[in-house]
């Protein structure tokens, strides 16, 4: 039986995972819908060595030795004071946003729920955001999201797919 995974339904945020054990889903927050367009899902190739000896023109083995690197990017008009510290770090209430002093890692577990009835959990991913877009009648700004995912604690999960 094909699958096929399309569309974009919703994205929630967590605390990131520490194990294979991803969060309840009452556990997660709703963010913004997507921008139409701006979500991008890919995954760059891996790495492989190839190893060759004198006597023969192709390698005699190729090994891969390393995965290639999975990333969501995202963006949303909506940029709420508490989605942008989420994203961003920093404070947000509803008095205003303030950006954090320093540099602040952000991890988050992270649920993409996917028309075609699948989720891509994100157990424990790296967020990095930034405004960006411009002010006028025919442009809005928007907050960019780019999550990547990391290993969790325990070295057991990153991401997976899997019907809702």
């Amino acid at each position: 039986m094909a699958i096929y995974l399309f569309g974009i339904t919703s994205v929630k945020y967590g605390v990131a995972a520490t194990g294979n054990v991803f969060p309840a889903s009452g556990a997660l927050t709703s963010l913004p819908d997507t921008v139409k367009g701006s979500v991008s899902i890919e995954e760059t190739e891996g790495s492989t060595t190839k190893f060759y000896v004198d006597q023969q023109f192709s390698p005699v083995k190729v090994v891969k030795t390393e995965e290639g690197e999975m990333t969501a990017t995202m963006q949303f008009y909506d940029m709420t004071f508490a989605t942008l510290a989420a994203l961003k770090g920093g404070t947000g209430s509803a008095t205003g946003y303030i950006p954090a002093s320093g540099y602040q890692m952000i991890e988050k577990a992270l649920q993409i729920r996917l028309d075609s009835g699948h989720y891509l959990n994100m157990y424990n991913a790296s967020i990095s955001a930034r405004i960006t877009g411009g002010g006028g009648r025919d442009k809005m700004f928007a907050i960019e999201m780019k999550a990547t995912p990391q290993l969790t604690a325990d070295n057991s999960a990153s991401w997976e797919i899997k019907p809702v």
